[in-house]
């Protein structure tokens, strides 16, 4: 039996949502899906949605093309499922076709189906739009009430045979990143995984203080507090670094070898998000390996 990647503590999967573009980074995502899927005995709804707007623009014939297509991409990958996957039945995953604007279909489906975790591969195809990187990602992951795992472009080759050896959690003191350390703790404990706490403090504030390491060790003792209880003996180091926030994440989950970057992420403020809070795009984009986002939530 392949192992899931994703098996935190006291967390109940069900319904995993794996939503694909067809793309060569739709593969492993789709994998990944799948091996949650057998190790929670839960359902995966493999979904791809047709964008209307730029067919539509190039008339009704364009869009029925594209939707043949659609079908028939979709048939080719259920016989791939088959195949690679001869132990699933149809009570263990289905495949959809959805027309509409890409994220708010993938986001109703998962509040109609009672998803429990999205699974996105983030690299399309060129040509009209039909890949998930970009808006369509990000206002996935900043409207989910549920954790969203994405495969960018320099995850896709990853190795996900295996559990986390190594997770990184870019945290400040949110309550979206409070979020992210119970979950990434549990995960770490539920895999005897090494936790890393990281947070990247802005340069400019830091002029002219006096006492940096003071600074530093209040930051650690702070998030080491954040850490549950129940994870006594976990191996967790906290790392504080100077530096542009991105570039600082993205460096440290190469330096550290990470296998799973966790992020807690701002809901969605509007259309300007990437220009207000940039920060958890651009890292879904370049990370070196998969990413969870889990977005605050309303208590």
């Amino acid at each position: 039996m392949a192992t899931a990647q994703l098996t935190p503590v006291a967390v109940s999967i069900r319904n995993v949502l794996i939503a694909t573009d067809f793309s060569h980074c739709s593969k492993p995502a789709l994998r990944f899906g799948l091996q949650l899927r057998t190790a929670y005995n839960a359902t995966a709804h493999i979904v791809f949605v047709l964008p209307n707007d730029p067919y539509m623009l190039a008339g009704p014939e364009a869009y029925v093309a594209a939707r043949d297509a659609a079908r028939r991409d979709l048939e080719d990958l259920e016989a791939q499922v088959k195949h690679a996957h001869g132990e699933l039945n149809h009570d263990n995953y289905h495949l959809y076709l959805l027309e509409g604007d890409v994220a708010d279909s993938i986001l109703d489906f998962a509040r109609k189906q009672q998803i429990d975790l999205i699974v996105l591969g983030t690299h399309g195809r060129g040509g009209l739009p039909r890949g998930l990187l970009g808006s369509v990602a990000e206002r996935v992951f900043r409207h989910s009430p549920v954790p969203v795992l994405t495969l960018g472009p320099g995850a896709c080759h990853a190795d996900r045979d295996r559990p986390p050896r190594t997770i990184l959690v870019a945290a400040d003191f949110t309550p979206a990143s409070r979020r992210a350390i119970r979950f990434a703790a549990g995960l770490a404990q539920e895999h005897k995984s090494s936790l890393t706490l990281l947070h990247v403090l802005d340069p400019k504030p830091l002029q002219g203080m006096p006492d940096l390491d003071a600074v530093e060790q209040g930051i650690k003792t702070r998030l080491r507090e954040l850490l549950p209880q129940e994870c006594d003996g976990l191996h967790c180091s906290i790392r504080v670094a100077v530096g542009q926030i991105t570039q600082r994440i993205l460096e440290i989950a190469r330096e550290e070898a990470a296998d799973l970057l966790v992020l807690g992420v701002r809901p969605s403020s509007g259309v300007l998000d990437r220009l207000v809070i940039p920060h958890a795009y651009e890292v879904v984009r370049d990370s070196p390996c998969p990413v969870l986002t889990l977005r605050e939530t309303k208590t």
